[in-house]
């Protein structure tokens, strides 16, 4: 149900819309900015995934968020505000906010990529581009399947060579590892043939271009969200870098973010969680 508030809309709109946040989340180094987009994305990662998933991935996205947090003061001993010194570093309070700000902002980031690859498939992702880089498209939506699957197979394959305990293929050592990789490179060789002669059976490449349905429409509703989305992104860009213009970590955090420069930027970070609120409002009003 989640997916499907997105699916509504032509795959442009999401697209557009998850692609305008992470630029903005990348480019947008500051405290309340990288605070509201992490929030966010870690309210549509709850809603979206489950509870129990988002709260599994804190297994390692705190402990990077601690090492950038603790590796920036080591390396870049800078700032006015001395905190300690620890051995011949001098670890200072702006060293430290700059550290943990982009920490933050990395995993938002990475939070955000996992949501757009939640809500645009490979299918809406070949959809995107069919017309223009067909070659592409179909290159970018085979690798979103193909990764996780190369994951899912090697773990079979561990798996298999575990339970031959006679033959001594099992282990964690080097000659496990590269048992494993030969096995999946021969899998997917194999796998690379069937395909590609599949591809050949139903036309692939026989002419320059191909006539095919269009299982995702550009309505007018859609010219409307894209527009809405667009002005959004602008409008946000600007504010941040009004913002941003303003803001110095070194060699001391100065600079001020007025509430109405973050609305725009705010806004942007949440429409996601509101599509999904609108779109479960919807269900529980259906009779």
């Amino acid at each position: 149900m989640d997916k499907a508030a997105f699916q509504t809309f032509h795959p442009a709109v999401p697209a557009v819309l998850f692609a305008g946040i992470i630029a903005l989340t990348m480019f947008g180094l500051e405290p309340h900015l990288v605070g509201a987009s992490l929030v966010s994305a870690t309210l549509f990662a709850l809603a979206t995934q489950g509870v129990a998933t988002a709260l599994d991935k804190l297994r390692w996205q705190l402990p990077l968020l601690f090492l950038i947090c603790i590796i920036n003061p080591l390396y870049s001993a800078n700032g006015t505000t001395l905190l300690f010194k620890l051995g011949r570093f001098y670890i200072y309070a702006e060293s430290l906010a700059y550290g943990l700000v982009m920490g933050a902002l990395l995993i938002a980031v990475l939070m955000w990529i996992e949501g757009m690859a939640y809500v645009v498939g490979h299918d809406e992702l070949l959809a995107l581009g069919r017309g223009a880089l067909p070659t592409i498209s179909l290159m970018a939506s085979m690798t979103m399947r193909l990764v996780p699957q190369l994951v899912r197979r090697a773990s079979s394959v561990r798996t298999a060579l575990d339970a031959t305990t006679a033959s001594g293929a099992n282990g964690d050592g080097k000659a496990a590892r590269v048992r494993v990789m030969d096995a999946l490179m021969s899998w997917a060789l194999e796998d690379s043939l069937e395909r590609g002669d599949a591809m050949r059976a139903r036309g692939w490449g026989a002419s320059a271009r191909r006539s095919s349905y269009d299982a995702h429409p550009f309505r007018l509703r859609d010219l409307v969200a894209l527009t809405v989305v667009v002005c959004l992104i602008v409008l946000a860009a600007a504010c941040v870098r009004a913002i941003m213009g303003g803001w110095n970590f070194y060699p001391s955090m100065t600079g001020t973010s007025e509430i109405a420069a973050l609305v725009p930027a705010v806004l942007l970070y949440v429409l996601p969680l509101a599509v999904l609120a609108v779109e479960r409002i919807r269900w529980e009003l259906l009779p």
